[in-house]
């Protein structure tokens, strides 16, 4: 019994360790390759400017400031002046903190889920002692001698403690952990707030007169909520469990006591909807704005589509191996509901109400990769069911040596979680670092670099290269292009080019290729404006062709999963901006017109269609294209939209024109 006691106390720690040495892993090896760049960004703003930035992202700004903090913190300790693998490796320290501190709190997680069996072994305890009191013992019988035997409940205990240790093991092998405990977004923050709040829950479900515990939990759950915006979600889904406990006691015996649980819920939930109040309009008005364009911008897709990508996605791969997982779960549910109804209905919705919700909503940004904060209850029951399925498949010699056919099928699933986490770290990711240290050694102060419109390229380059050479889109090139077609020659001054993919080469440029990254190189210099206006309109031509190919290649290598209409309508819009720079108003209708009806809800994108009509004479499309984007901004609604839509009604094309120009200027 000791032994075991020892046991108990040390995997767990073990597992924490390992899961600690798993997320530091090659920490800095890549620059940073997706939103990172925009967390690098945000984070660094003053607070006033980054509460005003994050009200108009699709997350809140909790991650940010603590992201923020940390590296405000620790950077003067080493002095970092420009970005590097140490500001790198700082800025996903705490996501990698994070997916740790979400391991152990997973164990006690898992010991709440599996508590039916600690509640039997209490009952084989009493069991036990009736049995042996002396005063039940009939006459003449012998009283029982101690033995060194274990008692009953040692298996029940041992099974408890290894469903927490084998829900522990797999979270700590889970590639989508892995992932985002090396990437400095607030999905690992996210997962482990979920995870804590959950438990916090269910520690003030068990004692529901301690308020101190309802405290923690509402303080748990404004966190989560300032995290994320689905962790409203975790909290229907805790909502959901008191609801069923309470079903539940109507039908069992002894029942638990109602009220201070209603009590010691609803307080917490209102102090933390009460610390959210400052975001209360915020949220309200991405509502407005998802309500108005998710019908017309087709949402998810086909939600069995958007379904099979939320198992892939919780994994491991291959997609085989997901479905298995997923039948475990299944599997778990269906055990777990025989012995607690109402946990195995939370875990049901914890899975449920995320893959369904953006189905519902139908916004197609809504990314099944980030659903990594479902993974700690997801592979809890997982890990329920393996137990489950080993007991039953074990022979019944076996059973008394509990967990023999049990620990070779939890030694599979985690062979076959940790194999599927090797393939995050052998990933190729985009080498920022690597091109901007070519442009450092290549460029001179006196060159031009322009940046493609795929994917955050302009961000990426800025963030690292350290070089003094300009960094322009093509549009603003082409603007004013006779003045910097002079400084050029005068100091000769050459035209790079930074994108996603390879343009074509030419005798007067070479391309130069890092992992995902390719830059034009200038083997000639070129000083004719109108060659260097066509060139930017070609580049920014060959953007909008390549969006869908490159998105297509993007995706089976599982770093970036970009959406293909993003990436062609940011080319599209970056096409006609170029095209409006060079005097070719009409030339630049088509392809904003297409980047709208890629996106309908684009107020961007209506806003530079708008322009380009205007520019082109067409006053009265561009009104319409003034209503579109007026219409999709909550904020440019009231009385003065009302009355410039009156006069376009009426035929006072140049009056709502003028009107529609002081709405969105103010």
């Amino acid at each position: 019994m000791s032994r075991m006691k020892s046991n108990i106390a040390t995997i767990p720690l073990l597992l924490v360790a390992i899961a600690f040495a798993l997320n530091l892993h090659g920490l800095a090896a890549d620059s940073f390759w997706g939103d990172e760049i925009l967390t690098a960004g945000f984070a660094t703003q003053p607070f006033a400017q980054l509460i005003e930035t994050t009200a108009g992202d699709i997350h809140p700004p909790l991650y940010y400031l603590v992201a923020g903090a940390f590296t405000k913190f620790t950077v003067p300790l080493g002095a970092i002046s420009d970005p590097n693998q140490v500001s790198d490796w700082l800025w996903r320290f705490p996501s990698a903190a994070a997916v740790v501190l979400t391991v152990a709190v997973t164990y006690r997680l898992a010991l709440v889920v599996g508590r039916e069996a600690k509640t039997e072994a209490k009952k084989n305890r009493l069991i036990l002692s009736t049995a042996n009191s002396p005063t039940n013992q009939l006459p003449n019988q012998p009283t029982p001698q101690p033995t060194n035997s274990p008692t009953p409940q040692t298996p029940q205990l041992h099974k408890l403690h290894e469903l927490a240790i084998t829900a522990m093991l797999l979270l700590t092998l889970a590639p989508i952990a892995i992932k985002y405990g090396q990437e400095a977004r607030m999905h690992a923050l996210f997962m482990f707030l979920s995870a804590l709040s959950t438990w916090l829950f269910f520690r003030a479900m068990d004692r529901p007169r301690q308020w101190f515990r309802w405290l923690l939990f509402g303080l748990a759950t404004a966190a989560n909520i300032y995290t994320m915006y689905f962790g409203f979600l975790i909290l229907t889904a805790q909502a959901a469990y008191l609801f069923f406990a309470i079903l539940h006691s109507k039908f069992s015996i002894p029942k638990f006591s109602i009220r201070p649980r209603l009590l010691g819920f609803t307080a917490s939930v209102l102090l933390a909807f009460i610390l959210y109040l400052p975001w209360w309009p915020v949220l309200f008005d991405i509502l407005r704005r998802r309500a108005a364009v998710g019908a017309i911008e087709g949402g998810v897709g086909r939600p069995l589509d958007f379904v099979v990508g939320v198992v892939q996605a919780l994994g491991p791969a291959p997609d085989a191996i997901a479905w298995t997982f997923l039948a475990l779960f299944g599997l778990g549910l269906f055990f777990l509901a025989r012995r607690d109804w109402p946990m195995a209905g939370f875990a049901a919705v914890w899975l449920a109400l995320p893959a369904a919700l953006p189905i519902m909503l139908g916004d197609p940004r809504a990314l099944q990769f980030r659903y990594a904060f479902v993974l700690p209850i997801y592979l809890t029951v997982v890990a329920y069911g393996l137990i489950e399925l080993g007991e039953r498949l074990a022979p019944q010699s076996a059973r008394l040596r509990f967990g023999t056919t049990s620990i070779y099928l939890i030694w599979l699933a985690a062979t076959l979680s940790f194999l599927a986490a090797l393939q995050i770290f052998a990933q190729v990711k985009p080498d920022w670092r690597g091109a901007a240290a070519y442009l450092d050694q290549h460029t001179r102060p006196v060159d031009l670099i322009l940046i493609g419109p795929l994917w955050d390229e302009g961000r990426f380059i800025d963030y690292y290269y350290r070089g003094q050479a300009q960094l322009l889109t093509p549009a603003a090139m082409v603007t004013n292009i006779e003045r910097r077609t002079e400084e050029l020659r005068a100091h000769g001054g050459r035209v790079w080019a930074v994108n996603r993919f390879a343009p074509g080469e030419t005798a007067a440029a070479k391309n130069v290729k890092f992992d995902g990254v390719v830059i034009s190189e200038p083997l000639l210099p070129v000083y004719e404006p109108e060659l260097l206006k066509q060139g930017a309109i070609s580049l920014a031509s060959q953007a909008t062709e390549a969006a869908y190919p490159w998105a297509a290649e993007a995706q089976p290598q599982g770093v970036l999963d970009p959406d293909p209409r993003t990436a062609r309508a940011a080319a599209l819009l970056a096409l006609g901006d170029t095209l409006m720079a060079a005097g070719q108003p009409t030339e630049a209708i088509e392809p904003y017109q297409i980047a709208v009806d890629i996106f309908p809800g684009w107020v961007n994108g209506f806003l530079a269609l708008a322009r380009a009509n205007q520019a082109a004479g067409n006053v009265p499309a561009a009104v319409e294209a003034f209503q579109q984007a007026v219409a999709f901004n909550t904020r440019w609604q009231g009385p003065a939209a009302d009355e410039a839509l009156h006069l376009s009604r009426s035929g006072q094309w140049q009056t709502a024109l003028e009107k529609y120009h002081q709405i969105v200027e103010d």
